[in-house]
């Protein structure tokens, strides 16, 4: 069934809607959680935070791709989860995608402004004008959270060279940031 027939059903309230959203976009997204709270448990509550957002959300949201608005809800609940838990042993994983992205975009301006309008304009433009293989390797780091082992593997890559690739784009993310003067 198609991400549209799947929100109708969401708007009609129909409970179908529940069940065919989690046959089709549940391994993704507790695969999601899973990479963020290294619990494939937590990830299942997660899952079921998810249903309920969506659930509560749609109407009056209508997504256009509902993989990734499952998928933010999934990782967004994952996040808050990891803050609230505060287990070093626990978030290691997490920390270090956004130590390495601290590298290009300063920590006040994450804290302050995560949600600008300007900043998210800026990084959607960056990221749609990456090359494809760049693009997906930074998505997948720093979006979805994979190792850079399981990205080499994907990519076909050695790690070493996966982490080359994304140090590079950080350095011109942060040179393009700079450049831009985003009033921040």
């Amino acid at each position: 069934m198609k991400d549209r027939e799947i929100v109708e059903l969401f708007l009609k309230r129909e409970e179908t809607a529940l069940e065919i959203a989690a046959e089709k976009y549940k391994n993704y997204c507790v695969s999601i959680a899973e990479r963020i709270l290294l619990s494939r448990e937590d990830a299942e509550e997660i899952w079921n935070d998810v249903l309920s957002a969506a659930w509560n959300s749609i109407p009056p949201k209508e997504p256009e791709h509902l993989d990734l608005y499952l998928g933010k809800i999934a990782r967004n609940g994952a996040l808050k989860k990891l803050e609230s838990e505060k287990a070093k042993k626990r978030d290691c994983g997490i920390k270090i995608q956004l130590d390495e992205l601290a590298e290009a975009i300063p920590s006040p301006l994450l804290e302050q402004q995560a949600d600008s309008i300007a900043l998210r304009d800026f990084l959607n433009a960056f990221i749609r004008n990456l090359p494809k293989e760049q693009r997906n390797m930074f998505l997948r780091r720093y979006w979805l959270c994979e190792g850079v082992k399981d990205i080499a593997k994907r990519f076909g890559y050695s790690e070493n060279k996966v982490s080359l690739i994304l140090l590079r784009i950080r350095k011109r993310l942060k040179k393009e940031l700079e450049k831009e003067d985003l009033d921040i």
